[in-house]
């Protein structure tokens, strides 16, 4: 009889513990989607891409440039392989590859250079323009979270299926575009 009791007074508390839990309310937000649509990151991307670019478009003139010398490379290579030549002219030839060789190592040093220059600019880019303005945007989405009673906000690109009156991203962009 004690056993029934027991096990009796357990099924009431585990019962009334399960009416008493509130059905969690679950949302979904699409950040690609936010972020694209928030203006203030949008200027914020134009701006950084805006300081890498002389970078890059230096990098593209630096890498013609090693190009231009692997090809005259490529031609001093079938002037020394060219039976027809004189040893003269294949000895000015091997000179001439020398010659390159050491130039295309000074401007693959220096490309490399560059590369690490624009990947620390984007880099500090990102820290100092974009990461506030992510930040943010996570702030706007507890905040219309919290207005609209939702416990749980998922990213819409880690659920495999979502009814699409869940979405509150609208909602974010409003908040964050509102803002500025």
């Amino acid at each position: 009889m004690k056993k029934i009791t027991i096990l009796f007074l357990t099924s009431i508390f585990c019962a009334v513990g399960l009416f008493a839990q509130k059905t969690p309310v679950v949302a979904t937000v699409n950040v690609q989607r936010i972020l694209n649509d928030y203006t203030a990151f949008q200027a914020a991307v134009e701006k950084v891409k805006g300081s890498v670019g002389p970078v890059e478009e230096e990098m593209k003139k630096m890498q013609a440039s090693i190009e231009s010398i692997v090809i005259t490379g490529r031609e001093a290579e079938a002037r020394v392989k060219n039976p027809a030549l004189g040893d003269e002219a294949k000895a000015e030839a091997k000179a001439e590859i020398a010659g390159l060789q050491a130039q295309l190592q000074a401007a693959q040093v220096e490309l490399q250079e560059f590369r690490q220059q624009a990947q620390q600019l984007a880099q500090q880019g990102q820290k100092e323009e974009l990461a506030p303005l992510q930040q943010k945007a996570v702030e706007a989405v507890k905040q219309v979270a919290m207005d609209k009673g939702i416990d749980l906000v998922v990213p819409i690109n880690t659920v495999v299926f979502a009814a699409e009156d869940l979405e509150i991203s609208d909602a974010v962009i409003a908040v964050l575009n509102a803002s500025e």
